[in-house]
């Protein structure tokens, strides 16, 4: 059986990964785009090899050790960077995450892509689940969650606020304004009506 994939997506600080706690606390699997990512930039993986030798981030490397903040440095502040970033590695990323799902033998995995929508290498998704929260909500919990100030969060979202039509484009939206429970039960609703409790 072919589990139907589930895409969670959203905004920054608004609160995928609570939503994805949720759905793992019910007894679904979820994978993270980004955890993935993470095993692939090992030494000898991959998303590792192909980034060093692209020569494109060698500042990102001490050694044959790969720095991640020293790329995330890299590429907040090149777009031209993150491009060739997102190319080297979106691919991989999603191949990866295929392999794990042919795997799976469930009705639905749950699949957590943050940045689903600007991936110009598409995941193809039986549906897609998005997270929003009001900018003020954004902004508190940005700054707690990462320990910065408020500038430097507005900075952060409005880098993804170019990002237009998400609801229009998602099949499910969750508002994460208020709280957690409030979250837990939008969730319960959409399980039911979506046929998978």
């Amino acid at each position: 059986m072919s589990p139907s994939k589930i895409v969670i997506t959203g905004t920054i600080a608004s609160g995928k990964s609570t939503l994805c706690k949720l759905l793992e606390s019910k007894g679904f699997i979820v994978i993270s785009a980004d955890e993935v990512n993470k095993s692939l930039l090992n030494p000898g993986a991959i998303n590792y090899e192909s980034i060093k030798k692209s020569g494109e981030f060698d500042k990102a490397f001490i050694n044959e050790s790969l720095d991640k903040e020293k790329l995330g440095q890299i590429i907040f502040s090149d777009e031209n960077k993150l491009k060739k970033l997102n190319k080297i590695t979106h691919r991989n990323i999603l191949n990866e995450i295929k392999k794990q799902i042919d795997l799976i033998d469930e009705k639905a995995v749950f699949v957590e892509i943050p940045l689903y929508f600007q991936m110009e290498v598409k995941f193809d998704a039986d549906e897609v689940w998005l997270v929003v929260a009001d900018y003020e909500t954004q902004i508190k919990r940005l700054m707690n969650r990462d320990n910065i100030n408020l500038s430097y969060a507005k900075v952060k979202i409005e880098s993804q606020r170019k990002l237009i039509n998400m609801k229009e484009k998602s099949d499910v939206v969750f508002d994460n304004s208020t709280s957690v429970e409030n979250l837990n039960e939008k969730l319960e609703e959409i399980l039911v009506q979506k046929d998978l409790l």
